[in-house]
């Protein structure tokens, strides 16, 4: 078992450095075919799982077609899309949130193909891109479709008007931004003539009040955050050992009732008895529950 655990990490550091979607299915089919041990390393598994489905769907789907699309290689399991006019921050504001070095310029369609970062707020890591400009007359379908897909749009913008402006062209487009918490299999994966609401807020350089989107400050990391995460509307739930979390969390959706045999299902664990449970929601640090315990945001769980 030792040797399978090196083996695992190894292929872990293989697999931040490939670039192609065809070396990443290739290494993700030899993750999942491990079996390390550590509650860490099977939460990985498990996301590398779920990964290694998506994309091979995706695959699938698209056989022996060589697509041009620059959003068809963007694959991540939360992902947040940046919707503006030029020179409205995008790049500003991808740059801060995730480090990644972008051209930010005064002049007007500097970025032209999507740009992506890496952005984790509550141990959440999600995919930051900032999609090519918005403006009067556009009708790029591939953008467009992707936004459709996406988890939550921001809007960047300089004032009100322009945020209007933005909005009334994804209504063009038969995507409707809405500030409430939507379910998931409603707003994502539609066809593209029917109508869609799609979660959503503004990032603006101004204040300003609006009656449909909240509006948070465009240089605040933590409102970019907190307002994602409220419409993403996911619970996390930690592995961990003697009450010290391993590895990052899984999520699911916020209503979704998840007990402690599903956790472990999830894992890929099938010999559990229980476990104990560790954080707010337990009445003691180590309180032992069943395979039946209904899990809460932020619980902590040893598997026993």
């Amino acid at each position: 078992m030792k040797n399978q655990n090196i083996a695992f990490m190894l292929k872990k550091k293989e697999l931040s450095g490939v670039s192609t979607e065809a070396d990443r299915i290739k290494i993700l089919e030899e993750l999942v075919k491990l079996n390390p041990q550590g509650e860490r390393d099977l939460t990985e598994r498990s996301k590398f799982k779920e990964e290694l489905a998506r994309l091979k769907r995706k695959g699938s789907s698209k056989k022996g077609v060589v697509s041009d699309n620059p959003y068809d290689r963007l694959n991540y399991d939360i992902q947040i899309v940046l919707v503006g006019e030029p020179n409205s921050g995008k790049s500003t504001l991808l740059h801060r949130l995730t480090g990644v070095n972008v051209q930010i310029s005064e002049n007007p369609y500097t970025t032209y193909k999507p740009e992506v970062g890496i952005f984790v707020y509550n141990d959440i890591s999600m995919q930051v891109i900032e999609v090519l400009s918005v403006y009067k007359g556009d009708n790029d379908p591939r953008k467009y479709q992707f936004v459709r897909n996406s988890d939550v749009v921001c809007i960047t913008s300089r004032s009100a008007e322009e945020a209007e402006s933005i909005q009334a062209t994804l209504e063009d487009h038969l995507i409707i931004p809405s500030k409430e918490i939507l379910d998931s299999k409603g707003h994502k994966y539609r066809p593209k003539d029917e109508i869609i609401e799609k979660p959503s807020f503004v990032a603006s350089w101004k204040s300003f009040q609006s009656d449909d989107l909240n509006v948070v400050d465009i240089n605040s990391n933590e409102g970019f955050g907190s307002e994602v995460y409220r419409l993403l509307n996911i619970k996390r739930v930690y592995c961990c050992r003697n009450g010290k979390i391993e590895g990052t969390p899984l999520t699911f959706p916020m209503d979704l009732e998840v007990t402690v045999q599903d956790f472990a299902k999830r894992l890929g664990m099938t010999k559990v008895k229980g476990a104990k449970l560790y954080g707010h929601y337990s009445q003691f640090d180590g309180q032992t529950v069943g395979l039946s315990y209904v899990l809460n945001d932020g619980d902590m769980v040893w598997l026993r």
